[in-house]
């Protein structure tokens, strides 16, 4: 599947990884759309090259008049009309409609998209709040916008004018520069609106397949909802998936590159397969999203310590076992907070993000490089790692599938993106592993 599947999506996510820049105002030597308020659409000769910003909230009674201009317009606030009837407006008159990430007054607007029968005519808008921009300098600031075209392939760039002092037309010509270097600069709005059925017939397949060195009811119920209810067989896929990989392998005798290489393989297939089944456009316009990534995230883990911990734990539970449980929680608490689009981070891993963005391009994630080690040791003691420490060892470890799994999980990151994010994973997490091994075959 993969090799169908690596090439077309690739193709795909470079046809649609173009952004275009929109500005409150012009900036020399820098091609944009002009953003327009409903207010000053009156003085305004020229439409041609424009995104209308319209406030449900205050512009609704106009949207008849904006509408006929058939020019594409920004979503934001609520509307007295009901999400079925303003999502049938919005069809009738094939309008070309964009949406804010992260917008607080948003999710009204998302679910009348959603609503929508052509969900291809809808676009995604990163930009920096107004009220955001004290919090930033000009580096940061661009750094924040490249990341949301590299790592969610987003359709436009919207600059709003700050109200402080900051550099707006440094800040959009360095932004407009660096994506213009690599290729993705564009000057037209242009979203996903395409898929393959094919591709999720042969993900199902594998998925069937991963699933049935575990059980073959399993497989056969995992695969009916990865196939027929997605909203639930994905994150079944996953976890599952994710519980069939560790299983295996783990049953293994081998070295520690060949365990990591194994484990890395048969992450990045799964992770393909669920990918593979995202490529509508409700998802790839980001108007549903994988479900259940919290539970994905921490349900190999969580297994893993606890069935763990219970066979290491006498029958009086000493302090040693309460200090193990209280630092498995306090890593549990951190590590859940940091998933997620509005995660904890902190401002000392935030500038090393930012660091390796500009250095790497995409920057490892950071858990994978310390699950690997971890991984490592388990591989190295045949995953029979007596101890205090052995249950939060391969609960730590096998978050090195649990992350690359994730990885796939977003239908609106490149490809691209993904597989070289999960490469630098495995290049450094085998580096670090390599020097730990040592360090205990050592000591």
């Amino acid at each position: 599947m993969s090799l169908f599947y690596i090439p077309w999506r690739v193709s795909l996510d470079f046809n649609y990884n173009d952004a275009v820049i929109i500005t409150e105002k012009a900036v020399d030597a820098v091609p944009s759309k002009q953003l327009i308020y409903v207010e000053d659409l009156e003085n305004v000769s020229n439409l041609e090259s424009s995104v209308i910003l319209v406030d449900l909230r205050d512009d609704w009674h106009r949207l008849e008049e904006i509408l006929a201009l058939q020019i594409p317009m920004i979503l934001t606030g609520v509307s007295p009309y009901t999400v079925s009837e303003l999502a049938s407006i919005l069809d009738n008159h094939f309008a070309y409609t964009g949406y804010m990430e992260f917008d607080e007054r948003g999710h009204y607007v998302l679910d009348v998209l959603r609503a929508r029968e052509n969900k291809s005519l809808v676009f995604r808008v990163h930009n920096l709040k107004k009220k955001e921009y004290p919090n930033y300098d000009v580096d940061k600031a661009v750094t924040r916008y490249l990341r949301a075209v590299r790592e969610r392939s987003i359709d436009a760039l919207l600059f709003l004018t700050p109200d402080n002092d900051f550099d707006y037309d440094e800040l959009v010509s360095q932004v407009y520069g660096v994506l213009d270097g690599m290729g993705f600069a564009s000057t037209e709005l242009v979203s996903p609106r395409t898929g393959s059925s094919r591709f999720a017939l042969l993900a199902s397949l594998f998925v069937f397949v991963l699933l049935l060195s575990v059980s073959p009811l399993l497989a056969a119920v995992v695969t009916a909802l990865f196939v027929l209810f997605p909203t639930v067989g994905l994150p079944a896929a996953a976890v599952f998936g994710e519980f069939a990989i560790y299983r295996r392998v783990s049953s293994l005798k081998t070295g520690v590159i060949k365990g990591l290489l194994l484990f890395f393989s048969f992450s990045i297939f799964l992770g393909i397969a669920i990918n593979a089944s995202m490529v509508g456009a409700s998802y790839q316009n980001g108007l549903e999203l994988f479900r259940g990534v919290k539970i994905s995230l921490v349900a190999l883990p969580f297994w893993l310590f606890v069935t763990g911990f219970g066979r290491s734990v006498s029958k009086k539970v000493s302090r040693g076992d309460i200090l193990v449980v209280l630092l498995a929680g306090l890593v549990a608490v951190y590590y859940i907070l940091r998933s997620g689009n509005f995660s904890f981070v902190l401002d000392v891993e935030r500038t090393m993000r930012d660091y390796l963005d500009n250095v790497l391009i995409v920057r490892p994630r950071f858990k994978e490089l310390l699950a690997y080690p971890l991984l490592a040791v388990m591989i190295h003691f045949s995953f029979d790692l007596k101890g205090k420490l052995g249950p939060i060892i391969a609960a730590g470890g096998s978050l090195v599938t649990v992350s690359i799994v994730n990885t796939f999980c977003h239908a609106t990151v490149p490809l691209w993106t993904g597989l070289l994010r999960s490469a630098y994973g495995l290049i450094f997490g085998t580096v670090l592993s390599l020097l730990i091994i040592a360090i205990i075959k050592k000591y």
